[in-house]
């Protein structure tokens, strides 16, 4: 069975039949091959091509914000928040399906937004929303930011490379809370030292198919929180992919379920994007499970 590689930002993958991918590495892409793709292979995008996906537009502080009408044919958005000079980011991200209904919203509070950016993938129903782009950060801490709205034949690939990742790992199913208040039930994932770059999917078409209400954390060492997202998207229409950077070691994403017990389950899937040259003979130790009682 061949594999999907990939050398930079281009992957080959046989003609007949399409890649898939093996084991539990997701979109995991390493550089087994360089050059020309071999006889029999097509070239094929990778998820957010490096030479395309950067920021192209700059929102200034204070609240300022940018709105993106969706066309007509669209079915999925991708977006990417970063800074410049190593300041913080502090971003939200809506998407609006007239005046009055909101059907995703990503708000990142970032250490450095230029070492640790985020780049995502939503899928939404063809009803021509509109996306929100704001700077919640002071005046001096400017946001740059990227929208790109792919074709249909390349939503079309961008949803079987994000199906696949969903397929090939492993998920974590997450529990909401009590009424009473509080959080629901924490997950926390070790992130393998090799991996530079991670990726998420947070989805709930396998466990009732709800609304997602999640905070994420990226840390680093014991306590030192480097990322934070407050995500919210719909349920088995809106499933939401992710990339964020993890360069070096001591890294782990910790999840929290915002909603109630009552109000349905998510999941989410960790995975490595990019890796590097790091040897570690020590195992992944995984999943950690906890609650919000912090135990």
């Amino acid at each position: 069975m061949a594999a999907s590689c990939i050398s930079g930002a281009t992957a080959f993958s046989p003609v007949k039949p399409m890649a898939t991918a093996t084991g539990n590495n997701g979109l995991f892409m390493s550089s087994d091959i360089v050059g020309s793709p071999p006889e029999g292979w097509q070239e094929v995008k990778e998820l957010y091509p490096p030479e395309e996906f950067v920021p192209d537009f700059r929102v200034e502080g204070g609240n300022t914000l940018k709105t993106f009408k969706m066309p007509a044919h669209a079915e999925r958005v991708q977006y990417v928040l970063a800074s410049a000079n190593g300041r913080p980011m502090k971003a939200r991200v809506e998407l609006w399906i007239g005046p009055l209904r909101c059907v995703h919203t990503l708000i990142a509070d970032n250490m450095n937004g230029e070492s640790c950016p985020i780049k995502a993938t939503l899928k939404f129903k063809k009803l021509a929303p509109t996306l929100k782009i704001s700077n919640n950060g002071e005046f001096e801490f400017p946001l740059a930011a990227g929208v790109f709205v792919p074709t249909p034949e390349r939503s079309a690939e961008l949803g079987a490379l994000t199906q696949e990742m969903w397929d090939t790992s492993p998920k974590v199913t997450v529990q909401g809370g009590p009424t009473t208040g509080g959080l629901g039930s924490v997950r926390t994932y070790e992130i393998d030292p090799s991996w530079d770059n991670c990726q998420l999917m947070f989805w709930s078409v396998d466990v009732g198919s709800k609304s997602v209400k999640a905070a994420i954390e990226v840390i680093q060492g014991p306590n030192n929180t480097k990322q934070i997202y407050d995500l919210q998207i719909g349920g088995s229409t809106q499933p939401f992919h992710a990339v964020i950077n993890t360069p070096g070691e001591g890294w782990r994403v910790r999840v929290f379920s915002k909603k109630f017990l009552e109000d349905g389950k998510f999941q989410f899937a960790v995975a490595p994007y990019t890796e590097n040259e790091f040897e570690d003979d020590s195992p992944n130790p995984g999943v950690s499970f906890g609650s919000s009682g912090g135990w």
